[in-house]
């Protein structure tokens, strides 16, 4: 990122103007003064930031930096996909699905481990949210359904996951047939979750895959 635009926006200017010399710039950035008034015209010039009455960071320029944040934390984490969340009572759905045995069955096979019949229900904070669709992206582990002659049950996908940063492992499960709105997600593991983390609704937990 460039280090002008960067103490800028330490300074602030990202979100107002800010009042700055070009020997304070300088000083700061270990640059000449004629090299700091060069740069910022620089930066004007390519429309990243606005120099009048102040200097702010123009929406190009924040534009610019998000998209080099997005970079260098990829590039630090990796493909490493984190939700945050409050817990939120669920319908009772995922406790009756989760004790159909050919469910049961499919889970332990493709995710190694017999699902207690239950899901920990989270509502996603709003920049998880985005988290969400990157998953969807990712090829997922598929829980197949399955007819009987009453009805038919849809497949899900599934994404391990490791829960709150406690050793707990468990999978966020995403029904093909869903009505849960885009910021709830279930994680389904071996444990009953509330009683594993300690947590009841309300309460903040973090999902990492």
């Amino acid at each position: 990122m460039d280090d002008v635009l960067f103490f800028l926006l330490k300074k602030g200017g990202g979100r107002r103007k800010i009042d700055i010399t070009t020997a304070e710039l300088g000083r700061a950035t270990r640059m000449s003064q004629q090299n700091a008034s060069r740069r910022l015209r620089m930066l004007a010039g390519e429309g990243l930031i606005e120099r009048k009455d102040g200097i702010i960071i123009t929406p190009a320029g924040m534009k610019m930096i998000i998209e080099e944040y997005e970079s260098l934390k990829k590039a630090i984490e990796g493909d490493k996909i984190i939700f945050n969340g409050r817990i939120v009572d669920g319908l009772g759905k995922g406790r009756y699905y989760l004790s159909i045995p050919a469910y049961r069955a499919e889970i332990k096979q493709k995710l190694g481990f017999i699902p207690y019949p239950g899901t920990l229900n989270l509502k996603l904070d709003k920049r998880s949210i985005g988290a969400k669709g990157e998953l969807l992206k990712q090829e997922p582990i598929i829980i197949n359904g399955f007819k009987t002659k009453k009805r038919t049950y849809g497949d899900l996908f599934a994404y391990p996951c490791r829960i709150d940063r406690k050793g707990l492992e468990g999978a966020v499960v995403i029904p093909l047939r869903s009505n849960h709105p885009q910021d709830i997600i279930e994680i389904v593991a071996n444990v009953n979750l509330r009683e594993a983390l300690g947590k009841k609704s309300g309460e903040r937990v973090i999902i990492e895959l």
